[in-house]
């Protein structure tokens, strides 16, 4: 079943190109900062990696049409844009093994959403790397992605997933109060096991600090999911946590009810509690005892001493706070993970680099000894895949200390 928004079916022109022996360099050597510039990303797009079968992987590709650059041609205003992968057998090894390119163009200009699907040519027994692109070609903007493609295992998370009631890929791993979902499944038939975890993880500690505690790994109900004919039945999650789906004893989807309004902010209370990282205990502590609207409202004008100001705070912290959600929700919340922690207190990092195994932030020139770098490690943790996580260090109490002053001004 391939799913397509047949409206921009007519614009699309596509190009496999098989991949030679070598590629155009290692992934581990592309600064990739631009990934977390918001100025960098076009919001709402999104992707999806399926699994089809032992050859051949589905790469979903969802954006707004609106968000692309319109000029006039003969009359009529028209966008074009580009969409091209290459398909990496890791980050360091550089080795190309599929790439292809998709033009397209519109001239309709209404404000619909394209969705399409993209074979990618990716024999089963290793994991990938695929390289993702999206350029506007009126605007001469690119949007890029890495997506890590898991084949090796006789079971993977991208054997599975998520649609929405109409069956179109659901294109994220959290789910709105009371939105149906369907699952597919590489697999014919099977039954999967779900976890779920009705505690919430706790916002990252400061980064000179040790790291949070995990969680037991003891779920507080567990039930399971019959798959038939590829599919399970439309489903429905209502409780906020995380629910675990396991397959054969292999954890394959983490789905998440956060809050509702998330990505976004979605009430004062959130306004509150994500206020954590600039505020002192005692500060915390009363807020927690006031009303939340009340809260937040002393907490900025007392912080700047001016309501207008207060209000121009307000909304770029915040806005950062959003960023985090949008660019580093993987087993928790974006904003509460340590790579969102570093977002919103110290902005978009000017270097970063990604391997295998970790992620480098720099802010600063390159081989400056004054530059401010952290490193994320790539680990498990219980109750979800994966996540990166600080390496914390007592060299950064001065620098986190300043930064934080500095929003307090």
């Amino acid at each position: 079943m391939r799913l397509v928004n047949n409206k921009w079916l007519f614009f699309i022109v596509s190009a496999l190109v098989l991949a030679s022996c070598k590629g155009p360099g290692k992934l581990s050597y592309r600064n990739i900062s631009g990934f977390y510039k918001p100025d960098r990303q076009l919001e709402g797009l999104s992707y999806a990696l399926f699994n089809l079968g032992d050859t051949i992987t589905n790469l979903y590709v969802r954006f707004p049409m609106e968000g692309l650059t319109y000029k006039t041609e003969n009359g009529t205003g028209k966008s074009h844009f580009r969409l091209s992968y290459q398909l990496f057998d890791g980050y360091e090894k550089g080795a190309l093994i599929d790439s292809a390119t998709v033009f397209g163009s519109d001239s309709l200009r209404q404000k619909d959403i394209f969705l399409d699907s993209l074979p990618v040519l990716a024999p089963a027994g290793k994991d990938y790397v695929l390289s993702v692109e999206l350029t506007d070609l009126n605007a001469d903007i690119s949007y890029g992605a890495f997506l890590n493609l898991q084949k090796k295992h006789a079971v993977n998370i991208h054997d599975y997933l998520l649609l929405d009631e109409y069956g179109r890929p659901l294109m994220r791993s959290w789910l709105f109060r009371n939105e149906p979902m369907y699952l597919r499944s590489v697999r014919e038939s099977e039954v999967l096991t779900v976890s779920y975890f009705k505690r919430k993880y706790l916002p990252a500690s400061p980064p000179h600090t040790l790291r949070s505690s995990s969680f037991g790994q003891t779920p507080d109900s567990t039930f399971e999911i019959s798959v038939s004919n590829g599919f399970s039945g439309l489903k429905t999650f209502a409780g906020e946590g995380r629910y675990l789906i396991e397959s054969k004893g292999r954890q394959v989807v983490v789905i998440h009810r956060f809050y509702d309004g998330f990505p976004k902010i979605g009430s004062v209370v959130q306004m509150r509690e994500s206020v954590r990282y600039i505020s002192t205990d005692a500060e915390y502590t009363e807020m927690e005892q006031q009303p939340p609207r009340a809260a937040i409202d002393q907490f900025w004008v007392k912080l700047t001493g001016h309501s207008e100001r207060a209000l121009s705070q307000l909304k770029r912290y915040y806005g950062r706070v959003e960023e985090a959600n949008r660019f580093f929700t993987l087993s928790r919340e974006g904003w509460k993970s340590d790579r969102g922690m570093i977002y919103i207190i110290f902005g978009p990092p000017n270097i970063v680099y990604r391997n295998g195994s970790s992620e480098q932030w720099t802010y600063g020139e390159p081989g400056n000894p004054l530059s401010l770098r952290f490193l994320f490690s790539y680990e498990s943790i219980p109750e979800n895949q994966a996540d990166f996580l600080l390496i914390r260090s007592e060299t950064y109490r001065n620098p986190w200390h300043m930064a934080v002053s500095n929003w307090r001004r």
